[in-house]
């Protein structure tokens, strides 16, 4: 069976079809999460991603043997076209390894840092002596642990700007007091679960800093399937063969998050997605949706997209039905939880879906590789990776009671920080919706603008602004001069740098507050300002505002004694919006490097005119995101 997999894929590869071969690689990968067929596909990731293929440099620090992970990490981000660079450092000295500034760790230069840790190592009196210690001394005990190790991810913090993944710590299978724990005033989970919290209080002000809830974890799979006592006395490693999928698979999850752009759109079928049944065929009484057997199961689904839009993705709908019976159902059901209020846009009509997807990408003017496309129908499924490659497909089988996982289990729809912005992202495009019925009826795009009321507040970036600004810098490709992307640790060491100078603007108007749209990156050299990066949101283009910014930018240079303003466009396929921002707002251009361009504008003969619609006002405060 494993030859004749191969030899598909192969075949498939041989014939350039790439869709195909990435379908029987995921397959023949769930089916064979081994290290045989981990090598197999990370040897075939250029085959498999000619268009797009991501490098991710990750160090693993650790406590207990990692070797037999690594090779199943590297599998799975292949398969998501990303090539996984590992390091381990030595067993159980990732505490000399963080202190070393000139080891291995540093030398690795990673995106990412993953702090594997355990109990037994952490806190080895918890995990070892528990039913022998005192109330105080387990206090004391988690203090140390907490305080310990807090410590060392702050020391890690300072020395480097990648992202840094750390373990939490896990309870045993068994409590060392067995039924006798749980008459404790703080029993033995309970006395690890306080370290864990601990560490989430502490590491709450440390940018880019993140638990994986290995607790979490362990109960999701079955804590005794998860780890194996005879594998940690023989070889220091505390995990049950499955149990090494399933962490790999795990730091994949988070790890995915940092390499690959995240999904922004859930499009979302109706009939047999949705809901159990045709609306068009079993009329609204007919079809299966409510808390009884079968139709829990499309509830079950309808709650993981909500809890997905609570995180800031838009939920729109690709259906090919009768309008007219498929929003009955959205309306009028009982079972219903998505709502149209739940809604960015939809297609309810009987042409492909490909060019309705197209088409709700134009409504939004968001690109369709950050689309996550849910359809219960092979065909449909096959028809969108065929058109549309850059769109996440999850593969939904015939059972409906494995929906809600299967969508809870892509990892371009988790988000390890949220913003006010994204809880508020569903409502924003609806009133984008009332501002372009109102263009509709305006004479003039001047009249209309002049209507909208915009009003924008500028200010530094702050501690409170810091994260929604480095997010914007990592998700905005269109409206962006330079797309260079930060972290929150790594744009909090750009802007330490002397004479460096970052804002943020905020947008409001008639029809409600954008929120925090806009970022500006700026540095000074003899007499000139530079503007390292100027993006605004996809949600304001067209509105001219980022002329507004650059008036603002060109105003505090002057104030800060720079004579000249000037700044980079670099082109990439997503930012053709931008390529006008700087010639529309009185730019020259003064160099070129085929095919990036250096605009400038003279300070000493002009002002940069915001535009008459756009109010800076002094009283809108970006507030906290």
């Amino acid at each position: 069976m494993t030859a004749d997999t191969r030899a598909s894929i192969e075949a498939a590869l041989d014939a350039a079809d790439v869709i195909a071969a990435r379908a029987l690689a995921t397959a023949y990968w769930r089916a064979n999460p081994d290290a045989s067929t981990a090598r197999y596909l990370t040897g075939r990731i250029e085959r498999l991603w000619p268009e797009r293929l991501v490098e991710h440099r990750v160090a693993i620090l650790r406590s207990f043997t990692v070797e037999p992970i690594v090779p199943l990490l590297q599998a799975e981000a292949a398969l998501a076209g990303c090539r996984a660079v590992p390091w381990v450092g030595e067993f159980n000295a990732y505490g000399q390894e963080i202190l070393a500034a000139d080891g291995g760790l540093y030398a690795h230069a990673p995106d990412t840092v993953i702090l594997a840790v355990q109990t037994r190592d952490v806190a080895p009196r918890l995990w070892s002596d528990f039913a022998g210690l005192s109330e105080d001394s387990v206090a004391n005990e988690v203090e140390v642990a907490a305080s310990g190790l807090a410590s060392l991810i702050g020391q890690l913090r300072a020395r480097t700007a990648a992202n840094i993944l750390v373990h939490g710590l896990e309870p045993p299978v068994r409590p060392s007091a067995g039924l006798l724990d749980s008459r404790r005033p703080l029993s033995q989970a309970d006395a690890i679960a306080l370290i864990n919290r601990r560490l989430r209080e502490r590491c709450a002000d440390l940018p880019d800093v993140h638990l994986l809830d290995i607790a979490e974890l362990h109960a999701r799979h079955g804590r005794a399937r998860f780890v194996s006592d005879k594998k940690w006395a023989t070889a220091k490693l505390p995990l049950s063969l499955e149990g090494v999928g399933w962490l790999a698979a795990e730091w994949w999850r988070h790890l995915s998050l940092f390499a690959l752009p995240r999904a922004k759109v859930l499009a979302l079928d109706l009939d047999n997605t949705l809901w159990g049944g045709a609306i068009g065929e079993e009329g609204l009484a007919g079809i299966k949706l409510g808390p009884e057997y079968p139709g829990v199961f499309f509830q079950n689904l309808q709650r993981a997209a909500l809890d997905a839009a609570r995180r800031g993705v838009l939920l729109v709908l690709c259906s090919k039905n009768n309008p007219e019976d498929a929003l009955q159902v959205i309306d009028e059901h009982p079972g219903m939880l998505i709502r149209r209020e739940h809604l960015a846009a939809m297609r309810i009509n009987w042409e492909p879906k490909p060019a309705n997807l197209v088409a709700i990408a134009e409504e939004l003017n968001l690109g369709l590789e950050s689309f996550v496309f849910l359809d219960d129908n092979p065909v449909e499924r096959e028809a969108v990776r065929r058109s549309l490659p850059g769109v996440i497909v999850p593969e939904l089988g015939p059972d409906p009671s494995t929906y809600a996982d299967i969508l809870r289990d892509v990892p371009a729809l988790e988000r390890l920080t949220a913003s006010a912005e994204d809880a508020e992202r569903t409502r924003y495009y609806a009133e984008e919706r009332e501002r372009r019925g109102l263009q509709a009826g305006a004479e003039t795009l001047e009249d209309f603008l002049a209507s909208l009321d915009i009003r924008v507040g500028i200010e530094p970036i702050s501690a409170m602004t810091l994260p929604r600004a480095a997010q914007l810098t990592q998700k905005t490709n269109q409206l962006n001069t330079t797309t260079r992307r930060f972290t929150e640790a790594q744009l909090t060491e750009w802007l330490a740098a002397p004479g460096r100078a970052g804002f943020v603007l905020r947008s409001q108007d008639r029809f409600g507050d954008n929120g925090v749209v806009g970022v500006a990156l700026t540095s000074a050299q003899e007499g000139v300002r530079d503007i390292d990066g100027l993006l605004l949101s996809c949600r304001v283009i067209g509105r001219q505002i980022e002329t507004a910014f650059l008036a603002f930018v060109a105003d505090f240079a002057r104030r800060n004694g720079q004579h000249r303003l000037q700044g980079w466009f670099i082109p990439t396929s997503k930012n053709a919006p931008a390529r006008g921002l700087y010639q529309q707002a009185g730019f020259e251009m003064t160099s070129e490097r085929d095919p990036d361009q250096l605009w400038a504008f003279d300070l000493t003969s002009g002002d940069v005119a915001a535009p008459t619609w756009v109010t800076l006002d002094s009283g809108l405060s970006t507030g906290a995101v």
